[in-house]
């Protein structure tokens, strides 16, 4: 575990949300002046390969967490807040569902939930 991965690791680890990259970067950078933007998303691809860290696309924008054990994203339309959403039931039902419908063996289900946080759902309605 290199110094650079250890640092990466810390901040996702400390981060309330979903950060992008730039955002890894920025934190990682304050503490490693050094550090090349190539080298977070290098760490970021060998620590997504190694399931420390997992990466939820969102409008198209890459976010990474720590928490890679199977859990949803409810996602705000307008403000792109993300939340994590764990659900046994939600998992089990949505496998037997495809295992039953197609020929695959599902792993695991991982599922994004869009529509208003509370805060937008309010200005919306203004």
């Amino acid at each position: 575990m290199t110094n650079q991965r250890l640092e990466i690791l810390n901040f996702l680890s400390q981060s309330a949300g979903h950060p992008t990259a730039e955002d890894i970067y920025d934190a990682v950078k304050a503490k490693l002046p050094r550090i090349s933007k190539a080298t977070v998303y290098n760490n970021l691809n060998f620590l997504i390969e190694n399931d420390r860290v997992k990466m939820v696309d969102i409008k198209g924008v890459s976010r990474f967490e720590t928490k890679v054990r199977p859990h949803h994203h409810v996602i705000c339309k307008m403000c792109s807040t993300i939340e994590d959403f764990e659900s046994e039931n939600l998992n089990k039902y949505a496998i037997e569902l495809i295992k039953g419908k197609t020929q695959f063996k599902i792993e695991h289900t991982t599922m994004n939930f869009l529509g208003l946080c509370k805060k937008c759902a309010q200005q919306s309605q203004k």
